[in-house]
């Protein structure tokens, strides 16, 4: 299976009425491997930070998580494995997780 066929086929699937707006596969050096149609155009920076974070917990607590332009408020998360990011007043939420690489 593909990553694009995984973002499409299982990430932005319906569940119990529920579903992702947006869904991206992203490498640790910001190179995209999949993502949705409706995934927003981010810049380098933003995949950077976002990475930076995941090697130094809390570096965007200050200055919050931006993606695609938008600025989500860091909230609680899994230190060096799942940052969340939640818009202010909006009820949108934002997730990112970091896996190792590994071999097969």
């Amino acid at each position: 299976m593909s990553w694009q066929t995984y973002v499409d086929d299982h990430l932005m699937c319906e569940i119990e009425g529920n579903h992702l707006s947006a869904a991206a596969i992203i490498g640790h050096d910001g190179s995209v491997w999949a993502q949705s149609a409706t995934f927003p155009q981010f810049k380098p920076e933003e995949i950077t930070g976002i990475m930076k974070d995941f090697d130094e917990p809390g570096f965007l607590a200050p200055t919050g998580l931006y993606l695609g332009g938008s600025k989500y408020m860091v909230i609680q998360g899994e230190a060096g494995a799942v940052i969340r990011g939640k818009k202010v007043r909006m009820n949108e939420l934002c997730v990112a997780f970091c896996f190792a690489p590994s071999l097969v």
